[in-house]
């Protein structure tokens, strides 16, 4: 099987590919995001558990990938 390269905002099945502020790639569930928050240097998105996932991108364009919906 050939490496495939993965890219933030990439969906993947029910999953989208995020990339945190220490380089790490994670894939998570729109489903699973309870919130997100806008941080000086992009969003944190707030996982169960309290877990956070802080990303170097700003609120809309993680709203555009996770497909919520945006008003214009």
């Amino acid at each position: 099987m050939a490496n495939y390269e993965l890219e933030e905002g990439e969906r993947v099945g029910r999953f989208v590919v995020l990339r945190d502020v220490d380089g790490r790639l994670h894939a998570v569930s729109p489903t699973s995001v309870g919130a997100i928050c806008e941080d000086d240097d992009g969003a944190v998105l707030l996982l169960p558990g309290g877990r956070m996932i802080r990303v170097e991108r700003p609120l809309g364009q993680v709203l555009r990938w996770l497909e919520v919906g945006l008003q214009k």
